[in-house]
């Protein structure tokens, strides 16, 4: 009885694991890195300069309340604003977020390609010919009269147009458009007397999101985690719980 009461017990541990497992998601963040600080340096205080158009927004708000809890857990100490001339530091902080990519898909065919925001278009799916040639060259009979050379294209929906029935607008409502915004948050620390760039990191994540408040806490932790980072580019990975 023990036994069978050990194995149900070992069973239910295993499967709570799982069930934590499935509800976790990776939260991903590429990081920019530029490191001038000195070897040493004992003094941590800072002003903390707000960003002249974005200093009112709530985002910009919560996420400088996020970064300045994050600071002290590494020994930095924020001064009063009475005493700011004294700080050995200032810190800014700017948030970003601009339209990504987007992705164009059919669910019905083949097509599946990247709209970058110059608008490059970079085909991702197979190769297909049909819809890579112009019409007279992929199919010179679909020029005659469909209902005698060409059976398929006679319907109530035919295109009438010479770039094929999958691109005209009846059937435009097929696609499955994405667009993605990439959003991230830029902390840059200089030296208050002389304004030399010590420490800039950038942490970006692509996200199907518009609003960039949900993250904000995320990409901070990402781009101070490990600090002080070597200069150069990373990548970090965070675990969240759903």
């Amino acid at each position: 009885m023990k036994t069978l009461n050990k194995r149900v017990f070992l069973l239910s541990l295993i499967l709570c694991a799982a069930a934590l497992t499935g509800c976790a998601s990776t939260f991903s963040s590429k990081i920019n890195t530029v490191n001038q600080l000195p070897a040493t340096f004992a003094d941590k205080s800072y002003t903390f300069v707000e960003h002249p158009e974005q200093g009112k927004e709530p985002e910009y708000q919560h996420a400088s309340e996020d970064l300045k809890l994050r600071l002290k857990e590494l020994g930095f100490n924020e001064t009063d604003a009475g005493q700011a001339t004294k700080a050995a530091l200032k810190l800014s902080l700017q948030l970003i977020s601009v339209p990504g990519n987007t992705h164009v898909s059919s669910p019905f065919g083949s097509l599946n390609y990247i709209v970058t925001p110059s608008g490059m278009v970079i085909p991702i799916g197979g190769f297909d010919p049909y819809r890579i040639y112009p019409g007279f060259i992929r199919a010179p009979y679909r020029f005659y009269p469909r209902s005698v050379f060409y059976p398929r294209y006679f319907g109530p929906l035919y295109s009438p147009f010479g770039f094929g029935r999958r691109y005209d607008p009846f059937y435009g409502t097929n696609l499955d458009v994405r667009q993605y915004f990439d959003h991230g948050v830029e902390i840059t620390i200089t030296e208050a007397a002389t304004g030399k760039l010590l420490y800039s990191v950038t942490a970006k994540t692509t996200q199907n999101e518009v609003e960039i408040d949900a993250y904000l806490g995320l990409l901070i932790e990402s781009a101070l985690r490990d600090f002080p980072n070597k200069s150069g580019e990373t990548r970090v990975d965070i675990q969240v719980e759903k």
